[in-house]
């Protein structure tokens, strides 16, 4: 239970990240293909007075085309990291889903483990049944299952796979419950 709630906190704060990361990347990419064009009809301006050239002219020709290579390998970069993001961020989308159709599953069994022992709300009013000696056995976080006897026999006691464990029931927010075995 808490490694997936780890999990999900962790993923989204990463699914925020690539989404801010995604949209930076367009922006500069914006702003570098405005760049690029401007860049670009320099050339032209220069080509159509050529006729009329100096050697400083031809120099600064020159930078505006190591600048235009240079705008046109950032361009290229950006893209490069745009693509490597989506793909990150689909990634993580996919495992995103996972964990919702996995919490969805556990939620299901939870709950049908609950209707059958006749619980109501998670582990807040476990019915007892008169005149039985049944205790809860935890053996895993969120399964619950009814064992008859143990060490509980005669009385209505709580028993656990691990002696003195404490954890948290899975549920929807609304149902999650702290517990520590030695308070039932």
């Amino acid at each position: 239970c808490e490694e997936i709630k780890m999990t999900m906190q962790r993923h989204p704060q990463s699914l925020g990240y690539s989404k801010e990361e995604l949209n930076r990347l367009n922006q500069a990419i914006q702003r570098l293909t405005v760049d690029v064009d401007r860049a670009e009809s320099q050339p032209t301006l220069c080509q159509a007075s050529q006729s009329r050239s100096t050697p400083e002219e031809e120099g600064a020709s020159g930078s505006a085309k190591g600048k235009l290579a240079w705008l046109e390998a950032a361009l290229k970069q950006s893209r490069q990291d745009m693509a490597r993001q989506l793909r990150e961020y689909q990634e993580l989308m996919v495992v995103k889903l996972g964990l919702d159709f996995e919490i969805a599953t556990y939620r299901k069994l939870l709950e049908g483990e609950e209707r059958r022992l006749g619980l109501r709300r998670g582990a807040e009013s476990l019915r007892k049944e008169k005149g039985s000696a049944s205790s809860v056995c935890l053996p895993l976080p969120g399964v619950v299952s009814l064992l008859g006897g143990g060490a509980g026999a005669g009385s209505d006691a709580l028993e656990t796979s691990t002696p003195g464990c404490s954890g948290s029931l899975c549920g929807s927010p609304g149902r999650v419950k702290e517990f520590s075995c030695r308070d039932f």
